[in-house]
């Protein structure tokens, strides 16, 4: 069990959370902060810090946190969220949001075709109800 007062501990429980709220796995976040793997497990396992700022940064970012997070976790406060549009995703739910933007984005010309399809329809069929007006006036 951890020692919830050790400030480093925290932080590697906070980074775990974190991962596990996004539904990565240690190689995956290791991935997505261009770090190893074993960086990741040692900070969330021992309560390891990562030395260099860099490497810190890169977590930081790839758990979607502000800069300066690790600190604010290391003082006791929580870590700061970047805005939902800047969250990085894992390769996977990516894949999967181009995919569903592309089906949105065919489904809105779709639309858009069928509109105008719509509306062709309807001047077809008031063109053929005045026809047949007309012929019925010329017999």
């Amino acid at each position: 069990m951890s020692d919830s007062n050790d400030p480093n501990q925290r932080l590697g429980e906070a980074v775990d959370a974190a991962r596990l709220d996004m539904g990565l796995s240690k190689t995956e976040l290791a991935s997505l902060a261009k770090v190893a793997r074993s960086t990741i497990a040692i900070l969330i396992n021992r309560g390891q810090v990562p030395g260099r700022a860099v490497t810190r940064a890169r977590i930081e970012a790839a758990l979607g946190w502000t800069a300066g997070s690790f600190d604010a976790v290391l003082d006791g406060a929580e870590p700061t969220l970047l805005s939902t549009t800047e969250y990085p995703l894992s390769g996977a739910k990516k894949v999967l949001v181009e995919q569903l933007s592309q089906i949105s984005q065919e489904a809105r010309s779709g639309a858009a075709t069928a509109e105008a399809l719509s509306k062709r329809l309807q001047v077809i069929g008031e063109l053929a109800e005045s026809a047949a007006q007309l012929a019925t006036r010329t017999r």
